[in-house]
């Protein structure tokens, strides 16, 4: 039990350190930001953008989007990391707190095909309310929404933005 706190204590750490050092990001981040939000206006136009939070200085390459529609409230986060090692150790830190505090209530799948990594957490015996995260490259993508298809669509749809490779 110690050794499990321990890790998820610098797993915290390390994701704090990750996410608020401003010289850690990419500069490319612009572009797949305007190519996300073109996306999203043109094949999800029953989703409206509600609100947009900007990673101003010091946090440039990070955008997050909250969307409401009929179906209800859904979001998407993107961050571009300037070295793919701290995308991977990032992901890798969210995603053992995320199992740590949610993983006794939700069940956690892999998701083939969806970037380098991606995992889904579900409400046992339900699709509603799923957290969907995944990785690619130096990218990675958090997205919450109301269902599993709207999870994987929104993922989807972020990382065909992506350069390949």
């Amino acid at each position: 039990m110690r050794r499990k706190v321990v890790r998820h204590r610098a797993a915290v750490f390390l994701l704090l350190i990750f996410c608020f050092a401003g010289g850690a990001r990419a500069q490319e981040g612009p572009g797949l930001f305007s190519r996300v939000e073109k996306v999203f206006q043109e094949k999800e136009p029953a989703w409206e953008v509600e609100r947009v939070n900007r990673g101003d200085a010091p946090d440039p390459a990070r955008r997050s989007y909250v969307f409401r529609s009929e179906e209800g409230q859904a979001s998407v986060d993107v961050s571009v990391w300037e070295k793919e090692k701290d995308a991977r150790e990032a992901f890798s830190a969210t995603v053992l707190s995320f199992d740590e505090r949610m993983g006794r209530r939700m069940e956690k799948a892999a998701v083939p095909k969806l970037g380098d990594e991606g995992h889904i957490w579900t409400h046992p015996g339900r699709t509603a309310w799923p957290m969907l995260m995944f990785r690619k490259g130096k990218v990675n993508v958090t997205v919450f929404a109301p269902s599993v298809e709207v999870a994987k669509r929104f993922a989807q749809h972020v990382l065909e933005q992506m350069p390949a490779g």
